[in-house]
């Protein structure tokens, strides 16, 4: 993921990315940003994500494993595909 700010990258499991609550400073520039997931794409991702969890399901299956796992895996890699980074909306006191 890119910085909307300074466009530098910032890991998805850095310090300040795993902190709890809605302000995030970017680790680089310092600037407010905002971690949301993005539905354009998940629309994209959507298709491929239940084609490999299909595919890859016969593997965890014949290792002995539950195939359930092979769809959580999936869902958690297609969630971290699609999380994107924003500048956050500035709320004006009237």
């Amino acid at each position: 993921m890119q910085c909307p700010h300074c466009f530098e990258s910032v890991n998805v499991f850095s310090k300040e990315m795993n902190k709890f609550g809605k302000s995030k400073v970017c680790p680089k520039c310092a600037n407010p940003i905002e971690l949301y997931v993005s539905l354009k794409w998940g629309a994209i991702l959507f298709i491929p994500a239940v084609v490999s969890a299909l595919l890859i399901k016969p593997f965890f299956v014949n290792v002995g494993v539950s195939g359930s796992l092979a769809t959580g895996l999936m869902s958690a890699l297609f969630v971290l595909f699609c999380m994107r980074l924003k500048v956050p909306k500035v709320k004006v006191n009237a």
